[in-house]
């Protein structure tokens, strides 16, 4: 780490080389190396003090163990900012290009945490936010998976929308759960099997339904009687009318 000219000798950048997790309380040590030149250098080469097992520390209730850098490619690795304490020197902030490139292109006013596997949980502004600042936004947890040649050919979304008053799941097979306030619940196998409920109104529709156990059928079910023969069904003891 090479300490920044504009610093006094107090702050450095580093190249994060490795990691562990010590101790009862499970806290994240990185060593790092002077990869990385200081604000007023180009030299990205420029070697420096080392730090084995500095103490990392970020944001309350963020965990985090960053990957080790990569070994092909661009070479990217986990950077950060140290300030020096009692005599060594400690990571205070971060970035990883890494995590940037499974999130490109934010939004202005997006919040977004990232994996290194693609998964994020982002927080957008919604349309009806309007002028003022924290009126309503938007929520995504995306995972994705099935990856075929560094893509992901799958993945599952929870989504919470204040614009459309909404709530989606959707499994990465094409099922989803959705509730709105003008369509009520729907669940979805796929364009033909599909059902909804509304208040006062249950709709189902699927080439076959299955129905496993007693039915009753009527306003009153508690005082339903079997299903008695007719010109259009045999008598059925699974199956109960009520005469209201």
């Amino acid at each position: 780490m090479r300490p920044s000219l504009l610093s006094g000798f107090l702050v450095s950048f580093m190249r994060v080389v490795g990691s562990t997790v010590v101790g009862r309380h499970s806290a994240v040590l990185v060593g790092g190396e002077g990869a990385v030149g200081d604000l007023d250098s180009d030299d990205e080469t420029a070697s420096g003090e080392s730090a084995p097992d500095a103490e990392a520390y970020g944001a309350p209730g963020i965990v985090f163990r960053p990957r080790p850098p990569d070994a092909s490619g661009d070479q990217l690795a986990a950077e950060a900012m140290a300030v020096r304490l009692g005599g060594k020197l400690t990571p205070v902030a971060w970035r990883d290009l890494r995590l940037n490139r499974r999130y490109p292109e934010p939004k202005a006013g997006s919040v977004a945490l990232v994996g290194y596997g693609g998964a994020f949980l982002s927080f957008d502004d919604a349309a009806s936010s309007g002028p003022e600042d924290g009126k309503a936004s938007k929520a995504t947890l995306y995972v994705p998976y099935a990856y075929a040649g560094g893509t992901a050919t799958k993945a599952h979304v929870l989504a919470f929308d204040p614009d459309g008053e909404s709530v989606m799941l959707v499994h990465g097979d094409g099922f989803a759960v959705v509730l709105d306030k003008d369509n009520g619940i729907t669940m979805r196998a796929d364009s033909t099997t599909w059902l909804n409920l509304k208040p006062g109104e249950f709709t189902v529709c699927a080439s076959k339904v299955v129905l496993q156990g007693n039915v009753a059928l009527g306003a009153n079910p508690t005082a339903a009687v079997p299903l008695l023969a007719g010109p259009a069904s045999p008598p059925s003891p699974s199956v109960f009318v009520s005469p209201v």
